[in-house]
């Protein structure tokens, strides 16, 4: 057992000052909340799109194996999450939706997301569909998936 001093918490494996974590996410779906509300005017949604609304984005944790280092275990996970955009008549607008929240998640390397610590993000499989609705216009759905490499506090 390890005698942390009064004031300090492990965060990523590291000590550090309480004061430093002020304001930081709890839960890295928190984090992932806060991006893609600041992304567009969309509503967010854990999960699902509820049955009342026709566009908005979706977050979910799809898996979150632990990274292990032989016999070493550590708080590093990297969590496959699917983000899912959806919007009606606007097919080039959920594309450029992809690419902004790539640009803004491919160059973290020892960042944030929303305020929680991440250390890494990969961009993964791509899945798109369309339906019609009642009004004879087009829903269209694109969900991507990311592995977010981060350490569960």
């Amino acid at each position: 057992m390890r005698f942390i001093p009064s004031g300090l918490l492990i965060a990523a494996g590291v000590i550090v000052p309480s004061s430093l974590l002020k304001g930081m996410c709890v839960m890295i779906e928190s984090g992932i909340y806060k991006a893609l509300q600041s992304l567009s005017e969309l509503q967010v949604y854990p999960l699902l799109i509820p049955d009342t609304e026709q566009e908005g984005i979706t977050y979910q944790r799809i898996s979150d194996p632990e990274i292990e280092n032989g016999l070493v275990r550590t708080s590093l996970v990297a969590g496959r999450f699917q983000i899912s955009f959806v919007k009606v008549s606007d097919y080039t607008g959920l594309l450029a939706l992809d690419n902004q929240l790539w640009q803004m998640w491919k160059g973290i390397r020892h960042g944030d997301i929303g305020g929680y610590p991440v250390q890494y993000v990969e961009r993964g499989s791509l899945q798109q569909d369309k339906s019609t609705l009642p009004n004879n216009a087009v829903q269209y759905r694109l969900s991507r998936d990311f592995i977010i490499y981060f350490s569960e506090v």
